[in-house]
């Protein structure tokens, strides 16, 4: 898969990169909500998943995810947040479907590569890791 991450925690964002390219895929690694809107403006058709963080500054991840949505109703979207309930309910308010998923600080690297991988295949894609 190519994936573009939005991460404002370098530490973080740097680890996500290692676990997914570690997984044979490819990562693109943004630290705010505006960067990784930009990239992904830039090349809409090029990503299979985008993973945001949900709290990020400059535009946070829900914000991002309905400008990406808004040039692509079909992207897959994952959002990392330790702000689970706060998260859930907004997207609950949304009808983005199974487009859009969720995991919830704390996480084990082998159930964030899981969770993605389902979430795309679950999409009607073959992940070829």
């Amino acid at each position: 898969m190519n994936i573009l991450v939005a991460e404002d925690s370098v530490a973080y964002g740097v680890l996500y990169q290692e676990i997914f390219q570690s997984k044979g895929h490819t990562v693109r690694l943004t630290f705010d909500g505006q960067e990784c809107l930009s990239e992904y403006c830039a090349r809409p058709t090029s990503y299979d998943m985008v993973i945001l963080d949900y709290s990020m500054p400059k535009m946070n991840g829900l914000e991002a995810a309905k400008e990406i949505f808004a040039k692509n109703k079909n992207q897959n979207i994952c959002f990392i947040s330790s702000f689970g309930d706060e998260l859930e309910s907004k997207l609950a308010d949304l009808e983005w479907g199974n487009r859009v998923h969720f995991v919830e600080k704390p996480f084990s690297s082998a159930s964030l590569v899981k969770k993605v991988e389902r979430q795309f295949k679950e999409s009607g894609h073959k992940v070829i890791a």
